[in-house]
């Protein structure tokens, strides 16, 4: 039986047919960097005069662009009273997390009406809130279907600003015939495929090590850390993790998400990364034997960082409403049911994996396939990939893994914590002779927007 695959479309992956791999082609060729926010960016001039909506939002990494498919089905569909939709136009800013928040930040700061819709990380909330980005959104109808942990990384004092896209949480993959570790100090001494390289990435892996070896509670939420419980429970936690990282996880030092990706496919028995790996890899057909895969998938084995990304409204927007209206389209259950079986996000919402608020058990996920739900016919042979209980599986590692995730600092000055707190955990790694005294100091500032460093 053929399955069928979610790859972009030719012109998109033929240029990327040089790296190693389906896989790799679904990760690396994803990049569409529309250039720097300059006087010349045309997002930048456009006339606030207007009824069309702009999304603005990183790299569509979903499988099959399903971010962009899901605005053009609002660019098909009508309003009850038979309006139709006005048009939105996805506006794609940058790959990494980092470039999308200083450049999506500098449109807001110039007060530009740009961006009607913001696709944001869901650690931009406070920052974001707080400058005056985002519109208070209010009436939206079912949050109580929304997984709580993730709706509530969209309030700031009181106010929902955002609601979820998509969830992420860490997830373990394994290849077959390799058992993977039921506790964290066995994960790191296994040669796991993580993501310690400079960026973001380092900051999730380096806390999930915190939260797992004696910080459990500190750098998370709106609480903030002493001094003392800097000094005395999370720098002992990043030491305890420096041998690894200068021995079995050194390799990871170089990876981001796509790199650890390519390991993976090319050998390495284990990796932590997010859900969307997962569909990926089920197209890829290095990781298949005929409808089975090559490997699993499961939560990881301790706390992992509550990633994701939300849904917000810009306060510059010529179109509060309207942008307010594609927000609860693209966050509904339809939508999160086609981004998770077509497009590989998991999604924020319980109904969306066939669960409800008083029904969350892991084993009662159920999912459909992507053309079951699209109604587009499978050619003669073919198949889903993911198939339904492929599919159920990411979703039970999923709703697991929510139960043991925790959110990064909610703070406005969460770039500067971050920024600052891998730079320091850099330094531990490296042996660079940091003091426990400079490092709580420099990481305490950081949490309130002070400049520091290690």
């Amino acid at each position: 039986m053929m399955t069928r695959r979610w790859y972009l479309p030719h012109d998109r992956t033929a240029k990327a047919a040089l790296a190693s791999g389906a896989v790799l082609m679904l990760i690396a060729a994803l990049v569409v960097v529309l250039g720097p926010l300059e006087s010349s960016y045309p997002a930048m001039e456009m006339d606030c005069d207007r009824e069309e909506l702009f999304v603005a939002g990183g790299t569509d990494v979903s499988l099959r662009n399903q971010r962009r498919a899901l605005i053009r089905q609002w660019n098909e569909g009508r309003f009850p009273d038979g309006r139709p939709h006005p048009h939105a136009t996805p506006v794609e800013v940058a790959e990494s997390t980092d470039q999308q928040h200083s450049q999506i930040k500098a449109v807001q700061e110039s007060g530009s009406c740009a961006y009607d819709v913001l696709i944001m990380d869901n650690t931009w909330t406070a920052q974001f809130a707080e400058a005056g980005y985002l519109v208070a959104l209010e009436d939206v109808a079912g949050l109580d279907d929304f997984f709580p942990a993730a709706l509530r990384t969209g309030e700031w004092e009181g106010e929902q600003y955002a609601i979820p896209f998509n969830v992420d949480v860490g997830l373990l993959y394994n290849r077959e015939g390799v058992a993977p570790p039921t506790a964290w100090p066995g994960l790191l001494g296994s040669g796991v495929a993580m993501q310690l390289s400079g960026y973001e990435g380092l900051t999730v892996n380096a806390l999930e090590a915190v939260w797992n070896g004696g910080g459990r509670g500190l750098l998370t939420g709106d609480g903030r850390p002493s001094e003392e419980e800097l000094r005395d429970s999370v720098y002992p936690a990043l030491v305890e993790m420096a041998p690894y990282a200068r021995g079995a996880l050194a390799a990871s030092r170089l990876y981001g998400e796509r790199e650890s990706i390519e390991a993976f496919a090319s050998g390495t028995g284990l990796m932590r990364n997010w859900p969307y790996v997962f569909s990926a890899l089920a197209s890829e057909p290095r990781m298949r034997d005929g409808d089975r895969l090559r490997f699993g998938v499961r939560a990881l084995p301790g706390r992992t960082v509550l990633g994701g990304q939300n849904l917000a409204v810009s306060t510059h927007s010529p179109n509060p409403g309207l942008a307010q209206e594609l927000v609860e389209f693209l966050s509904g259950t339809r939508s999160q049911r086609l981004l998770f079986s077509c497009g590989g996000f998991a999604p924020g919402r319980y109904s969306a994996l066939g669960l409800a608020p008083d029904r969350r058990s892991p084993a009662e996920v159920e999912a459909r396939t992507c053309s079951s739900l699209t109604g587009e016919p499978l050619g003669p042979g073919e198949a889903d990939a993911p198939g339904p209980v492929q599919l159920a599986e990411l979703g039970r590692a999923v709703v697991t893994a929510l139960a043991r995730a925790d959110p990064r600092p909610v703070t406005p000055h969460y770039s500067t914590f971050s920024s600052t707190f891998r730079d320091c955990v850099q330094k531990i790694f490296d042996r660079a002779g940091l003091d426990v005294r400079e490092f709580a100091e420099a990481v305490s500032a950081s949490l309130d927007g002070r400049a520091a460093s290690c």
